[in-house]
């Protein structure tokens, strides 16, 4: 009896640590998405596609949905990049999330260039508040060899 308790403990624990760590690549995923949804969308301004508005503002609407998941209480640990604010200060995190969501639907919602061009302004602008707020500084890039 004690070797099933004791196997059924440390299959918990390594299933917590696996989800652990899934959870720091599904951010990554995700946020990989957003910018590369973020980039296709930009090049629709100027030439206003909506199929592309369409399908790229569809997935800013999808990932917003997931971002209050991937960092639930609990997600803390094994995430290099995420700053603790993420779980002390649950209320903004939460409230940023919500603009997210909400300016994503604006994306999604575009019907010509003025229009994606301001509603991706507010994504952008979400997104850097929130990884300035949220996510550690990215390693500074080294400086260029110097030409000769």
């Amino acid at each position: 009896m004690k070797k099933i308790v004791s196997a059924s403990l440390l299959f918990a624990v390594l299933g917590t640590a696996a989800a652990l760590a899934d959870a720091h690549s599904d951010r990554e995923a995700v946020m990989r998405a957003n910018g590369g949804a973020v980039r296709a969308l930009n090049g629709a301004v100027a030439n206003f596609d909506a199929g592309v508005v369409k399908t790229q503002g569809q997935v800013l609407v999808d990932n917003a949905a997931k971002i209050k998941t991937l960092f639930a209480p609990g997600t803390d640990q094994n995430d290099p990049d995420a700053l603790p604010a993420v779980w002390t200060d649950a209320a903004g995190f939460s409230a940023a999330a919500d603009k997210f969501s909400a300016d994503a639907a604006k994306v999604a919602m575009a019907t010509d260039g003025p229009s994606l061009q301001a509603a991706l302004a507010a994504v952008n602008g979400d997104c850097g508040g929130c990884h300035r707020t949220y996510r550690k500084p990215p390693a500074p890039r080294p400086a260029p060899p110097a030409a000769q």
